[in-house]
């Protein structure tokens, strides 16, 4: 009894033709194309060099680039990162005031609450006698 193909299995057809796609020519294959165009066959080894050469650096100058360029891409994310974390750390450091600044801040106001407090008395005082006068002056006069 035969069992039915798997629906992952590739039948060999398909593989052989695969195969023959992805198969890379050899080296006599290629002097022999080269030959073929009108070179002799130093010619033609000296060219399939300069194509094994330019396919090489490709390949290597394709993966270095990807990689150096994530690495700088990074690296100058990483660098506008802390100085935008410096610029803030540094607007925060000069808008606060030095120990200096802050000693002569707090002298100030201590005078100025020293002289409020003994200003505000005599104000009050002031506001007294304005209010008192005004009472009595629009009193009714109690005569008999």
């Amino acid at each position: 009894m035969e069992q039915p193909a798997t629906p992952n299995t590739v039948p060999k057809k398909d593989k052989e033709n695969n195969k023959a796609k992805k198969k890379i020519p050899t080296p006599q294959e290629l002097i022999s194309h080269y030959r073929n165009q009108g070179l002799d066959s130093e010619q033609a080894s000296i060219k399939v060099i300069e194509d094994l050469q330019n396919v090489m650096m490709r390949v290597i100058s394709s993966n270095s680039k990807s990689k150096k360029d994530k690495f700088l891409i990074d690296t100058s994310r990483k660098i506008d990162n802390i100085n935008s974390r410096l610029a803030v750390v540094d607007m925060k450091l000069d808008s606060k005031p030095g120990y200096l600044e802050t000693f002569a801040i707090g002298i100030a106001s201590g005078a100025a609450l020293n002289g409020i407090g003994s200003v505000l008395p005599h104000v009050f005082d002031g506001f007294a006698q304005i209010w008192s006068s005004v009472r009595t002056a629009t009193k009714p006069s109690s005569s008999p």
